[in-house]
């Protein structure tokens, strides 16, 4: 499937399922035409309704919903950066991991994969694009609630397509673990969207070059290189705190849980490092509260990039570090 295709594939299947979820209408201000976009009460791949024109307002709510107005130029700078950014991902992977390894499409079972470091990461990155395009098309003009679905649609038909081209690897394969950390990742947010207290708590990445990158024996994919990556469980703490315990407690400091692997590829050496510490919640120390600031805050903080105290378990006990 070329490049050109692909990205096809990723609109098609982004906008049929907004086109599920979603009801759209159109005005007209001042010569330019507005898209207006927002989530329907109820939504099914057929409509059976006998009035298409009924307007349905949630029980409870009283209050003029507010309008949102799609602006063009600002959507069309997101669909060709996507278009940009998916051609150049692609030739990255293609070369990294498909190269000389085309063959028939085929499944396989890859639970164990890198001690399932691989499924964490598949559930980070389908979070992460989320987030990325959730962000982007609420500043594009899109509603909260149709760019969180949307952010997901992109995350999984880009996680998807990926995939798909595992299952055409000879050394890899399409993998249901990896398309159901896919899937879940992309969901999270939309389940934290809906739950507050699923707010509390955020999955981070972080990443140290291992001693297969520095030394040049890895063709140089960071993305699989489990054995410097670190993934995180960050639970923001004063969000639990009682009123005279909230005074004590920054709640911009989190108390943090990671999962790491070394040695993977070696089954008689290798092993996990479990961690708990201390993580900054930059959501609340960053200021700035335009949609652009939002959204960069969001970003930065599935990282966890500056060294802070933590306790690393392992085969060989317990030791108090400081890492990122």
């Amino acid at each position: 499937m070329s490049g050109i295709h692909k990205f096809t594939f990723l609109i098609a299947v982004s906008l049929l399922f907004g086109s599920v979820i979603f009801s759209q209408g159109s005005t007209v201000s001042n010569g330019q035409t507005i898209i207006e976009l927002k989530l329907k009460d109820k939504f099914s791949l057929f409509n059976l309704s006998s009035d298409s024109n009924s307007v349905k307002i949630k029980s409870g709510s009283q209050l003029p919903k507010q309008k949102y107005k799609v602006n063009l130029i600002k959507f069309g700078a997101i669909t060709g950066v996507t278009a940009g950014a998916f051609w150049w991902l692609h030739n990255y992977q293609k070369n990294a991991w498909w190269s000389g390894q085309r063959g028939k499409f085929h499944i396989q079972n890859d639970w164990d994969y890198a001690m399932s470091a691989d499924k964490t990461g598949h559930f980070f990155d389908g979070a992460l694009i989320q987030a990325i395009y959730r962000g982007a098309l609420e500043w594009a003009g899109f509603s909260p609630t149709a760019s969180v679905w949307l952010g997901a649609a992109f995350s999984i038909a880009y996680m998807t397509d990926v995939e798909i081209e595992d299952g055409f690897a000879t050394d890899w394969g399409f993998s249901m673990g990896d398309q159901i950390c896919n899937v879940a990742g992309a969901l999270y947010p939309v389940a934290q969207y809906y739950w507050m207290p699923l707010r509390s708590f955020n999955f981070k990445w972080s990443y140290y070059p291992s001693e297969e990158i520095t030394s040049g024996n890895k063709n140089g994919a960071f993305l699989d290189d489990y054995n410097g990556q670190t993934m995180w469980l960050s639970a923001n703490i004063h969000d639990f705190l009682g009123k005279k315990a909230k005074r004590f407690w920054p709640d911009y400091l989190n108390i943090v849980t990671g999962y790491g692997v070394n040695d993977y590829k070696q089954f008689d050496k290798r092993y996990a490092d479990y961690y708990v510490g201390l993580d900054l919640n930059w959501e609340r120390i960053i200021p700035g509260n335009s949609k652009f600031m939002i959204w960069f805050k969001n970003i930065i903080n599935h990282f966890r990039f500056l060294p802070l105290p933590a306790i690393r378990i392992n085969k060989n006990g317990v030791q108090y570090i400081v890492n990122w």
